[in-house]
């Protein structure tokens, strides 16, 4: 829609931040990015950029100014670094959100209308008790990231009732190209780099956790659309994004395994504390409103 010409994507030199941008840019849209590049895949950033953090303020607040949808990514998305720099988590994930979220509520009292797409994470569900997790489920968070996450969404949820066009959108676990293998969150290239050193993977617990596991190419179809998305009913609810299939980690270790015709056998170690057991997403909501 030609209404929405002017796109700023936070976290824009990350994994999912990066694809994005080239997406938008083939829709022919200009596109702002932002990043602070504490963590950036190794993209080439082809749209406008500016290196800066989402706990600016100002900055937020001279970018929003200037788009019509707000894809806000920006995290510490690091669930073990979350434990350990809990206050940094909070301040860049929820204090960030914030501020995008003030910028926006800003712009719109004087007239500019602004849509913001928030992503959100499976991880604010935590332990659950039905399968597959709907969006009505509890939200148990078992990690300061997620925690932060939760917090998030709050706001998002406060200011739509305000008259802020939010979308909350909560990714399950996204793989693909570009995503980085320091993140125990990123099973799939962790697995993948070891066996490709000849090393075998390492599975906390027995493996029989499972997770629901999105391609990157279809987490993108879905920020785009519901990036434009025209409807009142996608604002201010979350919105599960995933496959609606899981597969154990175990399974999952054996099949890289398998595909890449190797002899080696996981090896299994300690659980982790707060180990989420089970994910797998109940999209229906999603399809019903694509």
């Amino acid at each position: 829609m030609e209404c929405y010409k002017n796109i700023l994507v936070t976290g824009a030199a990350g994994f999912i931040g990066s694809r994005l941008v080239n997406g938008l840019l083939q829709q022919g849209k200009s596109v702002i990015g932002l990043d602070n590049l504490d963590h950036p895949c190794g993209a080439k950033i082809d749209c406008r950029f500016r290196e800066g953090d989402v706990r600016d303020s100002q900055l937020i607040d001279e970018l929003v100014e200037k788009a019509d949808v707000v894809y806000h990514l920006a995290a510490q998305g690091h669930v073990g670094r979350s434990f350990v720099e809990p206050q940094q988590t909070f301040d860049v994930n929820v204090g960030g959100t914030i501020n995008v979220l003030k910028a926006c509520e800003k712009y719109r009292r004087e007239g500019y209308k602004k849509r913001l797409i928030f992503a959100s994470s499976c991880e604010v569900y935590g332990t659950v008790q039905t399968d597959p997790i709907s969006e009505s489920h509890p939200l148990n968070p078992q990690s300061p990231y997620a925690k932060s996450k939760v917090e998030a969404e709050r706001l998002c949820i406060e200011y739509s009732v305000r008259g802020v066009d939010v979308v909350v959108l909560r990714l399950f676990n996204t793989y693909g190209p570009r995503q980085r293998s320091d993140n125990y969150g990123a099973v799939i290239p962790i697995f993948v780099e070891k066996v490709s050193k000849g090393e075998p993977p390492e599975i906390s617990g027995n493996g029989a956790q499972t997770r629901d596991f999105m391609y990157i190419d279809d987490a993108l179809q879905a920020l785009l659309t519901f990036g434009i998305m025209s409807g009142s009913e996608v604002y201010g609810e979350p919105i599960n994004i995933g496959t609606g299939i899981d597969i154990s980690i175990s399974d999952l270790a054996n099949l890289i395994l398998k595909l890449s015709d190797s002899d080696l056998r996981p090896i299994y170690t300690e659980p982790r504390p707060n180990e989420i057991m089970k994910l797998r997403a109940d999209i229906s909501k999603a399809r019903g409103l694509g």
